[in-house]
C-alpha cells in the first residue's frame, strides 16, 4: 500500500526536481519552471512511498490567490509529466491530489495511464521530415498558397528590413507590440508574466540557448520573436508585431524557423495557444490532456 507526504520547503523541493526530472524537454529545467514560480504560489510536492522506498513525485503547488493547486510552473510551461519510477501508480497520486486541483497541458504519453480529459493541442513542425529544409518544408504547401507566401516575404525583402539576433532591450518592444496587438487579452498585461519572461530570457542566457529576433524597419523592431532552443528543439516562446506593416508575422515565422535549422534542431514547438494560424502553417499537432479535482 502506498503512503503519501507532501514537501513545502522549496531547497527539499529543488533536489526532489532535480533527482527525478529526466531533463528532455526544456520544461523539464527546473530553473524554466521556477521563472513562472511567483509569490503567490506555495509549494506542494507529492512524494509516494511504497513501504519505506520513494516511487515518485508530483510536483504540485498552490496558488494562494485563486485557491486551488496546479502543476510547478502554473499554466505557461506544457508538456507536464508525473514523474513516477512506475508510471501503472498515477491514478493513485492523482486520487491522493488536495481537493480543487487542476493540472492542464499533460504530455501526450502520460495518457497511457489514466483515462484524462482532454486538453488544447501543442503544435510543432517536425524538421526531420523536410530534411531540415526551409524550401523542403514549402513544399508541403500548396502551389497557391507556397507562391502567395513567397510573394509576400519577397516583397517585405524589397522593402527592405535588417534581422539582428538576441538584443535584449528588445524584449521591451516585444511587450509594446503585444499588448498593441491583442490588447485586454495579452498576458503581457500583467506584470507578474513580464518579469517571468524577464528571468527566462535570463536563464535562456546562462545556457546559451536565447534566441531573440528582431526585424528593423528604419531605426524601429517592428517585430520581435522569443525563441529558446534546448535538446534539439526550438520554442517559439512570446512575439509581438506591428500589425501596420503587412505580413511581418509571416516574415517572423519563416526566420525563426530559419534559425532552428541552423541551430540544428529537429522540432520548433509552437506551444498551444492561438491555433488558427499553425493550421495554416501546415505545423503537426498532438494532443494534450487535463486532470481535474
Amino acid at each position: 500500500m502506498l503512503t503519501f507526504k507532501t514537501v513545502t520547503d522549496e531547497i527539499e523541493c529543488r533536489d526532489l526536481w532535480e533527482k527525478y526530472s529526466e531533463k528532455q524537454v526544456l520544461w523539464d529545467l527546473w530553473d524554466f519552471r521556477f521563472c513562472f514560480h511567483t509569490g503567490n504560489f506555495k509549494f506542494n510536492f507529492i512524494v509516494g512511498f511504497d513501504d519505506k522506498n520513494e516511487i515518485g513525485l508530483l510536483p504540485l503547488v498552490f496558488d494562494a490567490k485563486e485557491k486551488y493547486y496546479t502543476y510547478f510552473g502554473e499554466e505557461f510551461p506544457e508538456q507536464n509529466r508525473f514523474f513516477l519510477n512506475d508510471k501503472q501508480n498515477v491514478k493513485l497520486f492523482l486520487e491522493n491530489c488536495p481537493k480543487d486541483t487542476l493540472i492542464c497541458y499533460i504530455d501526450p504519453e502520460e495518457a497511457k495511464y489514466c483515462n484524462f480529459a482532454t486538453g488544447d493541442k501543442r503544435y510543432f513542425l517536425n524538421l526531420e521530415k523536410y530534411d531540415n529544409s526551409f524550401e523542403s518544408y514549402l513544399k508541403s504547401f500548396n502551389k497557391k498558397h507556397r507562391k502567395n507566401l513567397n510573394y509576400d516575404l519577397r516583397k517585405l525583402k524589397e522593402r527592405g528590413y535588417v534581422l539582428e539576433h538576441n538584443n535584449i532591450k528588445d524584449f521591451e518592444r516585444l511587450v509594446e507590440l503585444n499588448k498593441k496587438r491583442f490588447g485586454n487579452e495579452s498576458n503581457y498585461n500583467e506584470e507578474n508574466f513580464v518579469l517571468s519572461m524577464s528571468k527566462l530570457i535570463d536563464a535562456a542566457l546562462k545556457i546559451n540557448a536565447l534566441d531573440i529576433i528582431s526585424i528593423r524597419i528604419g531605426n524601429n523592431a517592428e517585430a520581435v520573436g522569443l525563441g529558446v532552443f534546448y535538446n534539439g528543439v526550438y520554442y517559439v516562446l512570446g512575439f509581438g508585431r506591428n500589425t501596420e506593416i503587412t505580413n511581418l508575422g509571416k516574415l517572423l515565422i519563416a526566420e525563426q524557423i530559419k534559425s532552428a535549422i541552423a541551430n540544428k534542431c529537429r522540432e520548433i514547438d509552437f506551444l498551444s495557444t492561438e491555433s488558427t494560424w499553425k493550421e495554416l502553417w501546415n505545423f503537426d499537432s498532438e494532443q494534450m490532456y487535463k486532470f481535474e479535482k
